[in-house]
């Protein structure tokens, strides 16, 4: 009987810690990026969103075109990591990364 106690109390905390440590995992840069310029909470960035972006490494407003895939005047999450993938993939194709 206290194997079985012992074995439930033991398989309990592993699964609350895997658990914990799964809750925990950072987002992507995007997902960041993306959570901060969604003002409104859509789940997309509007022009007008973009255009108040602060100026930063990547330049949404200047991009705004070349990402919204579908041109429907908002980007969503997968344009953007449509667009970055695109950029990653031609950099690591010119050597830089």
């Amino acid at each position: 009987m206290k194997k079985i106690f012992v074995a439930a109390i033991l398989f309990t905390a592993l699964s609350t810690v895997k658990t914990y440590a799964q809750d925990q995992q950072p987002k992507p840069k995007h997902e960041g990026l993306f959570q901060k310029l969604d003002t409104d909470g859509d789940g997309k960035i509007s022009k007008a969103e973009a255009d108040k972006q602060e100026k930063g490494r990547f330049n949404l407003k200047e991009k705004f075109d070349a990402i919204d895939a579908n041109k429907d005047s908002y980007i969503d999450k997968e344009e953007l990591k449509a667009y970055r993938k695109s950029q990653k993939e031609k950099r690591e194709a010119a050597g830089k990364k």
